[in-house]
């Protein structure tokens, strides 16, 4: 399993044969991949000409009798062997405070003799008493080598010439190496199937489908369909400027020009605004897969909330480069007295990932109360840049409205347009988009089409946001006003304490 040496692979293989060395006598592998483990171990143990022993609850030590697990770490003690044992899901069987110290005692005999215990597994050994004693290693995705070399297995160049293969490799990013064995194999399938019926088939689009299915079974993240582009956004000129020019910022190019690729965008503002809307075009405009990380299922799922996230994480450094969305980022965030802590560790786990990831992810996150955002979110370094998303001017207005006119096919003259958008001064973008629908629907009831007054009535019947939470959109401007930077251009000079 070759792999260059700066790759997630190579830099794990090498802490993990260096605390074979040390050698550390207790080692925890976390991870799904058992058999890539396993066989990353034996390469391991060869290399330095060490035994690998192998137990399970099922098998004991190579399926010879006594899987009893106590009875297995005095078999450990009891052999002369400076090998590797290696416990399959044993995490489960340290819930018992006699096997802890069972294991703890045995810890102590390894380290004398130059034996290592390497548990492998996905379920955390998160126990105070081995703090000091194990050492945990988490295995990442494969990457691009370990990909390319299986879709050469399933797919042999001679037999494919023609196959897109880099495109295949990015394609099969962020599944395990036994996911990516299933994918290619079922793709071929498909291949070969609609070659005998003399048909076309798109290899790259069966890939991602198939991975969007495999990816589909996480528990906190989604695929998200690119069906929206930029021009779906109306208003929002500097925000958009600020994209455009980062179109290309994922490229080799990019990297050999010394830019470093971008880390994300925090997008504050009013509710209703296109905050959500922008996140959501950000993948299509810049061709990256786009991922929706869903903040309450991380804390409602049934693994512990650090958990789910870490697995989510991990997986979107190897799906890299994608986009990853992450809506009302506040509320993943807000404490309460059954909290029990999980908020401020999930946060931990959030912004240690932003500041130290070298993966080409890019994260998007909306807020609509700033209030509520932790402090250490704000700090320089974790996004980017801040941009203020605030109620859309007259001219944005007017082409908000032309947005949803013409995404309906409907078309009203331009100065009835400007005489609308004159009228919904204090409205959000979401707001004007149901004076269409409203509209609409009145000339929907009498059988008939939609005409200006349907448009100015419907402004006229609807009450925005804003007379509700004037004072809250006040504070918000007053904040954002020396901390964000405006999304859109030509804003007239606002009073933050009154009348705008």
């Amino acid at each position: 399993m070759s792999a260059p040496d700066d790759s997630p692979h190579a830099r794990f293989v090498g802490e993990l044969r260096a605390l074979l060395r040390a050698p550390y006598a207790l080692i925890h592998v976390e991870t799904h991949e058992e058999g890539r483990a396993l066989e990353i171990l034996q390469s391991l143990a060869t290399e330095d000409q060490r035994s690998l022993w192998q137990w399970s609850i099922t098998r004991g030590f190579d399926g010879a009798a006594a899987p009893d697990f106590a009875v297995a770490l005095t078999r450990v003690e009891s052999t002369d062997d400076r090998g590797i044992f290696v416990f399959k899901d044993a995490a489960s069987h340290l819930e018992d405070p006699l096997l802890r110290r069972r294991l703890r005692e045995a810890e102590a005999h390894c380290a004398r003799h130059g034996k290592t215990l390497v548990f492998v597994g996905p379920q955390r050994i998160d126990h105070r008493d081995f703090d000091k004693d194990l050492t945990p290693l988490s295995m990442p995705l494969p990457d691009r080598g370990i990909i390319g070399a299986e879709l050469d297995r399933v797919f042999p160049p001679a037999d494919f010439p023609d196959l897109p293969r880099e495109n295949l490799v990015g394609g099969a990013m962020g599944l395990s190496l036994r996911e990516a064995h299933r994918a290619f194999h079922r793709v071929r399938r498909q291949l070969e199937d609609t070659a005998r019926d003399g048909e076309d088939f798109d290899v790259e689009a069966a890939i991602l489908r198939e991975k969007q299915r495999l990816v589909g079974r996480s528990e906190v993240l989604e695929f998200h369909p690119l069906s929206a582009g930029l021009d779906s956004v109306g208003g929002l000129d500097n925000l958009k400027d600020w994209l455009k020019k980062r179109r290309q910022a994922f490229s080799q190019e990019a990297r050999s020009f010394g830019l470093p690729a971008p880390k994300g965008l925090l997008l504050i503002g009013v509710q209703g605004c296109g905050k959500s809307l922008t996140a959501k075009v950000v993948g299509r405009h810049w061709g990256l897969p786009l991922l929706r990380l869903d903040m309450g299922r991380v804390f409602d799922g049934q693994r512990s909330p650090e958990e789910a996230l870490r697995a989510a994480l991990k997986t979107c450094d190897a799906l890299a480069p994608c986009a990853l969305w992450i809506d009302e980022i506040e509320k993943g965030f807000a404490t309460g007295s059954g909290d029990d802590g999980r908020a401020a560790r999930v946060l931990g786990t959030l912004l240690t990932w932003q500041q130290e990831k070298d993966s080409a992810v890019f994260v998007v996150a909306t807020a609509n109360q700033v209030s509520a955002l932790p402090p250490e979110m704000l700090r320089k370094g974790r996004f980017d840049e801040i941009f203020f998303v605030d109620l859309p001017q007259i001219h944005e207005r007017e082409e908000i409205l032309r947005i949803h006119l013409e995404s309906r096919d409907r078309r009203v003259p331009p100065e009835v347009i400007g005489e609308v958008a004159a009228t919904c001064e204090y409205f959000s973008g979401a707001e004007l988009e149901q004076v269409v629908i409203a509209a609409m629907y009145a000339a929907f009831a009498e059988q008939r089409d939609m005409d200006a007054d349907d448009l100015r009535f419907a402004a006229r019947d609807t009450v925005p946001l804003y007379r509700t939470y004037e004072e809250a959109i006040k504070e918000l401007r007053e904040w954002a006003h020396e901390r964000a930077r405006p999304a859109s251009r030509q804003r007239r000079v606002l009073d933050f304490f009154g009348t705008q």
